[in-house]
């Protein structure tokens, strides 16, 4: 049984930079990255990876995954052929067009990809129906599928979200992190509280929090009232310059930087913030020592294509001098998994 689950997807990616730099058949999906983020803070075998993959995702690469020390035995196989590629041209203000790729590589002169022929972008409705067999419900997790420290849950269906962090609640697992998908923008605040009442930790983006609070409110003033309505650590992701994570208990706001560094692509970055903030959560008690660690696990995620470079780059010196940089003051050791 794995210390630390991470819930999402597991992708095939296709990516091109605001530079025009492109990766393509690239090992991705949230779940990937966001265990990725976790293993830069952990053991062997400590992490785990909860999602549903169909006979489309490539053979070999959940081999690679544990080679690479993430486990997969909860990853739950299923016969359907489910698309699970995904597109991404990122613009230089930092979203992101997840359409008609075959224009994006015209524009740079570029043929489309073999890999991406015949790939659509669902709509945001469509895709409720067109991954539905790739969506976890609570019931479906295995007993030894729990993990024994924390449950961290990405960007899913509210269906999957609201089923599994209540199971996980119900099989006593000790810390539960989220971090939302789309549905955010779609219900009021009010139901979402329904979720946030799970969670020891909420750590969506800034315009996710928007969704909810629009355009004039504070981030100070979004962070407190997703707190008041559940969720006693509200960490919001602010991308290039960094995160701010409010406490409820002392009512403290803390900047978080980013760290510098050479970015060739941004895909994964949150997510990986987010693994790497649950196992420093556990491991630490606070949630700024555990931003800190995810700013690390980002930083590493972010200077290359795909999720497995973060893990062939990243040693436990340079991630330790990485740490030291955000706070130069750390007294407490370091663990060099």
């Amino acid at each position: 049984m794995p210390d630390f689950i991470c819930l999402g997807g597991l992708r095939v990616d296709y990516l091109i930079s605001p530079e025009g730099r492109t990766g393509a058949h690239l090992l991705g999906g949230n779940a990937t990255f966001a265990a990725v983020g976790a293993r830069l803070w952990s053991r062997p075998g400590q992490v785990g990876i909860l999602a549903k993959s169909g006979p489309t995702f490539p053979a070999g690469w959940l081999a690679q995954l544990e080679s690479h020390g993430i486990d997969t035995g909860c990853v739950i196989p299923i016969a359907e052929p489910v698309d699970q590629r995904t597109f991404f041209s990122h613009r230089a203000d930092g979203s992101r067009d997840e359409g008609n790729p075959e224009s994006h590589y015209q524009a740079l002169g570029l043929p489309l990809p073999d890999g991406l022929r015949g790939y659509s972008q669902p709509s945001a409705d469509a895709q409720e129906t067109i991954y539905l067999p790739l969506r976890v419900m609570g019931e479906e997790i295995a007993a030894d599928c729990w993990p024994q420290r924390a449950f961290h849950a990405s960007p899913v269906s509210w269906e999957t979200t609201l089923s599994c962090l209540g199971e996980a609640r119900r099989a006593g697992v000790p810390q539960i992190s989220l971090d939302p998908g789309l549905w955010i923008g779609k219900r009021p605040l009010a139901e979402v509280s329904a979720v946030l009442r799970l969670c020891d930790a909420f750590l969506p983006s800034e315009a996710e929090a928007r969704l909810l609070f629009g355009p004039e409110a504070s981030r100070q003033e979004m962070a407190r009232r997703l707190a008041e309505a559940g969720a006693p650590v509200v960490v919001l992701k602010l991308g290039a310059e960094g995160s701010l994570v409010y406490q409820q208990t002392t009512d403290s706001f803390t900047p978080i930087p980013a760290l510098p560094a050479a970015v060739v692509d941004v895909t994964g970055a949150g997510d990986a913030f987010c693994g790497a903030f649950a196992v420093g959560l556990a491991e630490s008690g606070d949630p700024v020592t555990a931003a800190q660690w995810g700013a690390v696990a980002a930083s590493f995620v972010i200077e290359g294509f795909g999720a497995l470079h973060a893990l062939e780059k990243a040693t436990p010196n340079e991630r330790n001098t990485r740490l030291r940089a955000i706070s130069p003051n750390l007294q407490s050791p370091v663990p060099n998994p």
